[in-house]
């Protein structure tokens, strides 16, 4: 099952971080109907259900493009998979290269769906690198 699990996260890792834009559509059909996204922890609220995940990585997509994921570590064990990596992005404001050092957990349910997804990451080195306050961070998100 850990193997299977850790296939489905990578796979959707994949489809998220293209370079382009991604196919919201296709990225919400990883989750569980019930499924939770926390795109910060603790900082933010968890966004449930599938059309309010890809609604809320499409806003994201508003801030951003040529989003690229480089993994450095992954594990997978039961029902979950742990992923360390840096999410090179370019935002959409002056062409300005971000990188951004990223800790996920993703819990997968018995039909091998996403169930949750959260996210760890230094929100003071991202808002430094693109210049920006707490505020205007929390509105992109």
């Amino acid at each position: 099952m850990s193997n299977s699990n850790h296939a489905h996260v990578m796979a959707f890792l994949n489809d998220f971080h293209v370079g382009g834009t991604p196919d919201f559509a296709k990225l919400s059909g990883y989750f569980s109907e019930d499924g939770w996204y926390q795109p910060l922890v603790p900082a933010t609220s968890k966004i449930v259900g599938r059309t309010a995940i890809a609604a809320a990585l499409e806003k994201q997509y508003q801030t951003y493009h040529e989003c690229r994921c480089e993994i450095h570590a992954s594990a997978a064990t039961d029902r979950f998979v742990f992923t360390e990596r840096t999410d090179h992005v370019t935002l959409h404001a002056g062409d300005r290269k971000v990188g951004s050092r990223v800790c996920a957990v993703f819990e997968m349910n018995d039909d091998g769906l996403i169930a949750g997804w959260r996210e760890y990451w230094d929100t003071g080195d991202v808002m430094q690198q693109m210049g920006i306050s707490a505020e205007d961070l929390a509105a992109a998100m």
